[in-house]
């Protein structure tokens, strides 16, 4: 594997044909040390990658077939694994593969190794995970409050999209002790339709979703115990919102603080100082701001008037929210500078 020495890292992705791992794949076209030589996919199996997404055409991995998935070959030929695949399909992938070679690298952009504890995983998502010893060797993917965690660890689950963008609002505030636990944190985020996937289905085609805005999950949601537990806080109200755009997320998020806006700035100002890919902004981004990039724009400020801290964050969600994020994490563990192949951000959607 790649790390100091100047060779290429061999990648494998696992479900390389949905909307994250198309971004994937044009990240890694424009890493230095990135060597795809395996990409899954059942619904285009033995077509090449240009085929399926023009706009990779004349990039490096264009020829590239996606084939199907044996645990041997996509062990023996990979440094690093990244499984785009749905949530609770992705650990026993995960497990077979570790067991084939334990010195390989697993990046999951499911939510089947997030948690601390299995217990709330299986509560959340209702189902037995029968590969609770590996909860052990993984890391949550968040580098800006886990890098340390991320560099030795096997297995990196990739947060979700909603809760990178909480999370990385939240957590200076929360680090420093000026959220009032007392009082619920409130979340309140949209997502563009890349965030429900690649898929066909009635909710999510043209005529259902143009010209409209809907809140959805809104009795309880299955990022929000993801966001309570990282953030250490007991109660979060989070309501996720679709709106009609290709990518982005923005989370407008509340606490009560004694603090001043001042204060606020200060310290996420020296949070963040040293964390290239947080950006704090003077007044709200937009989610245009950060489309095709792995940046978290970052706004901070104070309502006097209800006591209210306000942070608006905004990703792209399938950039920092999941694909830039899992580069970032590869860079980590390979021992690459953090920016590596994430130089050169462009939008496709």
């Amino acid at each position: 594997m790649q790390g100091t020495s100047g060779q290429n890292v061999k990648i494998s992705i696992i479900g390389a044909s949905g909307y994250t791992g198309a971004e994937l794949l044009r990240l890694l076209s424009f890493h230095p040390f990135a060597n795809v030589v395996s990409v899954t996919s059942r619904q285009f199996e033995g077509k090449r990658i240009k085929d399926v997404f023009p706009h990779l055409s004349r990039m490096k991995f264009e020829n590239l077939k996606f084939e199907s998935y044996e645990k041997e070959k996509i062990a023996e030929k990979s440094d690093v694994v990244f499984l785009c695949l749905p949530h609770k399909t992705a650990y026993p992938i995960v497990k077979e593969l570790y067991e084939t070679k334990k010195t390989l690298k697993i990046i999951d952009f499911s939510a089947d190794f997030r948690f601390k504890n299995p217990e709330i995983y299986e509560k959340t998502y209702g189902v037995n995970h029968t590969a609770k010893e590996l909860f052990q060797k993984s890391a949550y993917g968040l580098p800006e409050i886990n890098r340390e965690e991320i560099k030795i660890k096997n297995v990196i689950a990739n947060p979700g999209c909603y809760p990178t963008s909480v999370i990385l609002g939240l957590y200076p505030a929360k680090k420093a002790g000026l959220v009032e636990t007392s009082f619920p944190v409130i979340a309140d985020s949209k997502s563009g339709l890349t965030g429900a996937g690649r898929k066909s289905t009635l909710d999510f085609t043209f005529c259902e979703v143009n010209e409209s805005f809907k809140a959805y999950a809104v009795e309880g949601h299955r990022h929000a115990p993801e966001i309570a537990e990282k953030l250490e806080i007991e109660s979060v109200r989070f309501t996720p919102h679709l709106i009609p755009m290709n990518r982005g997320i923005l989370s407008t998020i509340y606490f009560k603080t004694q603090s001043s806006k001042e204060e606020l700035r200060r310290v996420y100002e020296e949070f963040y100082s040293n964390e290239y890919f947080i950006r704090l902004r003077e007044k709200p981004p937009k989610t245009s701001d950060v489309a095709g990039t792995n940046f978290c724009d970052i706004y901070v400020t104070k309502d006097e008037s209800t006591g209210l801290g306000i942070v608006v964050s905004v990703i792209d969600n399938i950039g920092k929210g999941a694909s830039g994020q899992a580069v970032q994490n590869m860079n980590i563990i390979c021992g690459f500078p953090e920016t590596t192949g994430l130089e050169f951000p462009g939008n496709w959607i």
